[in-house]
């Protein structure tokens, strides 16, 4: 049963997924989306800004999305503005949490996440040996639960060295990411960089249980 939900779940997922990025490259192609541009780029510095904020506040209260905006900003600023834009404020919201976490604990979470997601990060042992390649494969691939990942380093008592460390490589990692939806928003290469996030994700899927204990 709970393989049977899992899977159910997987399927919506795909499905919002796929529905988002077909409304969007309509979305882009629109009249109306061609003079966001123009003031996007007239006024680079304010949007940049604004895209640093709300990446910085989603991962501090994860209610926020905002890396949806970043990767949407891609055919506003470029892929590589948008990318700068994602690492700043994720980089600089992850240190913010694991400091909060570190010093709330779990009245932080309580106040942030449900308990299921209290309940998971709970139930994760990192290796004191395997930190920083624990925290590279959970900022990656922890689904709806990666931004309560910095709170849970923080409360682990996790070094801030190894999670600075983990936590910029895999920003870093987001760089082919942030170029493939270039393409995938602009209709290029959809079902080749689709067939590649799929091997690399399952890749990592496997591999994950070697940095827990």
């Amino acid at each position: 049963m709970n393989n049977l939900k899992k899977t159910y779940n997987l399927m919506i997922v795909g499905f919002v997924a796929v529905a988002t990025l077909a409304v969007y490259i309509w979305a882009i192609r629109q009249d109306f989306f061609q003079d966001f541009i123009v003031w996007s780029q007239q006024n680079f510095t304010l949007y940049f800004c604004i895209l640093v904020l709300i990446k910085f506040i989603g991962i501090v209260w994860p209610p926020i999305p905002g890396g949806i905006l970043t990767l949407g900003s891609i055919p506003v600023i470029g892929w590589f503005n948008a990318y700068l834009a994602d690492i700043i404020g994720g980089i600089s919201g992850a240190c913010a949490a694991y400091f909060l976490g570190k010093r709330y604990g779990y009245a932080i979470l309580r106040k942030l996440f449900d308990e299921p997601v209290i309940n998971r990060i709970s139930s994760i042992k990192i290796s004191k040996k395997k930190e920083i390649e624990a925290i590279f494969i959970l900022r990656l691939f922890t689904g709806s639960i990666s931004e309560a990942v910095s709170y849970g380093c923080g409360l682990m008592k996790i070094s801030f060295r190894n999670f600075a460390i983990g936590t910029f490589a895999a920003s870093v990692f987001l760089i082919p990411i942030f170029y493939i939806a270039e393409d995938l928003l602009s209709g290029k290469r959809i079902l080749l960089h689709i067939s590649t996030i799929i091997i690399v994700g399952f890749i990592f899927y496997k591999l994950r249980g070697r940095y827990f204990e």
